[in-house]
């Protein structure tokens, strides 16, 4: 009887254990800051920071409205990288200043190591449906005037994808 009654505290145990885990792995992360800076510059023989100065801060709201904010300052923070903007892999933008692809990291830093450092590449491209989208690019179905915000929703989104695989339980960005 003893035994039988160890058995049944042992696997309840264990049950709790496993589901506390999962409840736990489930738990959406917070962030406490959203960080957006662009190492493009004209000595790149780039010049879409001159046409989209505010693309750092366009991306950084989209970003933001995607995912759970926190004021608690030991949250892991979002610091976004934007290498790359380009229109069919040129940087040198023409006068209609359109882009087709844009390129970034994301790092996401975790003050007080809940969730570890974490870093991965987002590169979103616009192509028709004739087009071959570049290999590691997540594709966005392209429009005329509004190609700007459909490139940030893209990154925004792509971003928030990934951030949303990240978990407390410690494990990293999967796919």
């Amino acid at each position: 009887m003893f035994n039988s009654v160890k058995s049944i505290a042992l696997a309840t145990g264990v049950s709790l254990a496993a589901l506390s885990s999962a409840a736990f792995a489930d738990e959406k992360v917070a962030f406490s800051a959203i960080d957006v800076s662009s190492s493009i510059n004209a000595a790149q023989d780039a010049n879409a920071m001159e046409y989209y100065p505010q693309i750092t801060e366009d991306l950084k709201a989209a970003v933001a409205a995607r995912v759970l904010g926190s004021d608690d300052a030991s949250d892991p923070t979002i610091n976004i990288d934007i290498r790359k903007i380009s229109l069919d892999g040129d940087t040198m933008l023409s006068d209609s200043q359109e882009f087709n692809e844009i390129e970034g990291v994301v790092d996401i830093t975790s003050p007080n190591e809940s969730i570890g450092a974490r870093s991965f590449p987002v590169n979103v491209a616009a192509y028709s449906v004739d087009q071959v989208v570049p290999e590691g690019y997540v594709a966005v179905a392209p429009t005329e005037g509004v190609f700007y915000e459909v490139m940030i929703d893209g990154f925004a989104d792509e971003v928030a994808e990934q951030v949303g695989n990240l978990n407390t339980a410690g494990s990293g960005v999967s796919k």
